[in-house]
């Protein structure tokens, strides 16, 4: 439930615990009724699914206390600060408002351990420094900086909202690092930017999984021979399977993937292209005959249509 929710509002912040999930909403005047419909019906959603399960619901107004939100002290090997400092390749500057959910923390250490592994590949490996980047988040994404501190090339951070795109050029701002930020919806950017087909030599995704799936088939054509996407923010099992279906849509092959405090992260690269198969004729595969006239010859399974069907059931 968390996961699908997450994909139609990625800016809510999902917290999970022993005691149930804990939805943190950002504030719009005006709004809040209608996001909370959207909670209930996710709530009635999976009722419907769970046959004898009955979900609470309790809604209260969280007061802020002025104390600095828990943090981890690092995120890979970069020192995690709440002071603006001047440009250091050792340290990240946080500002003081930045607050993440343990999930969205264990997706960023996810991301920076893969950025950080591809960008210093063992000795006689292949070259991935200084190539450009593109990363797509919701909310606060430190994995810009982790890729520009690692030995990235110039990165794009791709903003689908006002409230992502200005923490993003806040954090930038805060540790004196350029980052390109593109604000606007996802979709038509394939026409949008032909310019970038091929472009980037890694992408970086940290985002509900049913989010990433739907986004794959354009990132694929936008990577660089030899080019990886790596994407975190999503549980281990069905969730994690989902994406891998839709990778291998895309014509990606999984690399490696990681885990941390119960969460996942993949690292995947295009497929190369395999022998063709030989025809299925012969001995193996005897010739088929033709179905009698009138007879059911049934049909192909396909892919269910709705978000409310293998979605929910994943969840």
């Amino acid at each position: 439930m968390a996961a699908r929710l997450e994909a139609s509002r990625p800016l809510w912040d999902i917290e999970l615990t022993e005691a149930g999930c804990g939805f943190f909403l950002p504030w719009t005047t005006g709004a809040l009724d209608g996001e909370l419909a959207i909670l209930e019906e996710g709530c009635r959603q999976v009722e419907r699914m769970r046959e004898g399960l009955t979900v609470s619901l309790a809604v209260t107004r969280e007061h802020e206390t002025g104390e600095p939100a828990s943090r981890p002290a690092a995120l890979g090997p970069w020192l995690l600060t709440r002071e603006k400092s001047g440009v250091s390749e050792a340290v990240i500057a946080l500002p003081p408002e930045l607050s993440l959910s343990q999930p969205r923390w264990a997706g960023e250490h996810l991301l920076a351990g893969l950025i950080n592994a591809h960008l210093t590949p063992s000795p006689g490996g292949p070259a991935t420094r200084w190539r450009p980047a593109l990363s797509l988040a919701a909310g606060w994404s430190l994995a810009p900086l982790a890729a520009l501190l690692a030995g990235s090339g110039p990165v794009t951070a791709l903003a689908e909202d006002e409230v992502t795109a200005a923490r993003i050029s806040l954090l930038a701002e805060w540790n004196g690092r350029p980052v390109k930020v593109e604000a606007g919806p996802f979709s038509g950017l394939g026409r949008l930017r032909p310019d970038w087909a091929g472009a980037f030599g890694f992408i970086l995704a940290r985002l509900s999984p049913y989010l990433t799936a739907r986004r794959l088939r354009t990132l694929t054509r936008w990577l660089a021979p030899g080019g990886v996407i790596m994407a975190a923010g999503f549980a281990p099992g069905p969730q994690t399977a989902h994406l891998l279906r839709a990778a291998v849509r895309a014509g990606l092959a999984l690399d490696s993937s990681e885990l941390n405090a119960g969460w996942a992260a993949v690292r995947m690269s295009l497929k190369t292209p395999g022998p063709e198969l030989p025809p299925l004729t012969g001995s193996v595969v005897p010739a088929m005959a033709d179905c009698p006239e009138g007879q059911d010859q049934g049909k192909a399974d396909e892919e269910p249509g709705s978000l409310m069907t293998e979605d929910w059931e994943d969840e």
